[in-house]
């Protein structure tokens, strides 16, 4: 990739990471990249171009990852494959919650690009997660159910905290107990707790031990 292409994409992921997508102006960008505009209008034609690369290249990465940990593998049962694609999905969300949660608020405010990827999302890693919930049902580890109320159950339980709380500390700080409210939401230990909490609740076998292969950090 052109260098200048590069450090335009990454300074932009800043700016998202404290902003969002409607936070991000190219006049801005350019001035933290230390980039012209024609520099950037001759790379990315316009921002939501730029918008629509930069969120695609960003999730790039984590979606090769759980397609491969979510790949059928003999020396691996269903429910262990969904058990640790869950556990790297978590650790990405912990990770990037900052962004994820950017990504939701600037959806529902209409922010194009970040309704464009909304729409696609489905297609990916929650498809994944489907098809390993099915292939874990067909082979007796989960509890028979609908595989997208399974999904909602699991992500309730675990993604769904470090989302709401995802956004910079701030906006509740006049609350006491916030600070450690958040610490128990979004730590690694809690989180992988409430993982293990969570799939153990959905086992066909409600007492198995939900083996993680390593912590979440």
């Amino acid at each position: 990739m052109h260098p200048t292409r590069q450090l335009l994409l990454d300074h932009g992921l800043d700016i998202v990471r404290s902003k969002g997508l409607r936070g991000l102006t190219v006049r801005e960008l350019a001035a933290a990249a230390n980039v012209n505009l024609g520099s950037f209008v001759y790379h990315f034609g316009n921002r939501s171009q730029f918008l629509d690369e930069l969120v695609e290249l960003w999730y790039a990465p984590i979606y090769a990852q759980l397609q491969d940990l979510a790949r059928p593998d003999p020396g691996h049962s269903a429910f262990e494959r969904l058990t640790h694609t869950l556990q790297e999905l978590l650790r990405w969300l912990l990770s990037n919650n900052a962004v994820v949660s950017h990504l939701l608020a600037d959806a529902l405010a209409g922010e194009p690009s970040a309704r464009a990827f909304a729409i696609r999302l489905p297609s990916r890693h929650p498809k994944l997660l489907l098809r390993l919930i099915r292939e874990a049902q067909a082979e007796g580890t989960l509890v028979a159910g609908p595989p997208i109320a399974l999904m909602a159950f699991i992500a309730t339980s675990t993604a769904l905290p470090l989302l709401l709380m995802g956004a910079p500390e701030g906006g509740a700080d006049w609350l006491p107990a916030m600070k450690r409210i958040r610490q128990t939401l979004i730590s690694p230990v809690a989180v992988q707790r409430r993982l293990q909490w969570a799939l153990r609740g959905v086992s066909a076998d409600r007492q198995a031990h939900v083996s993680m292969t390593t912590p979440i950090k």
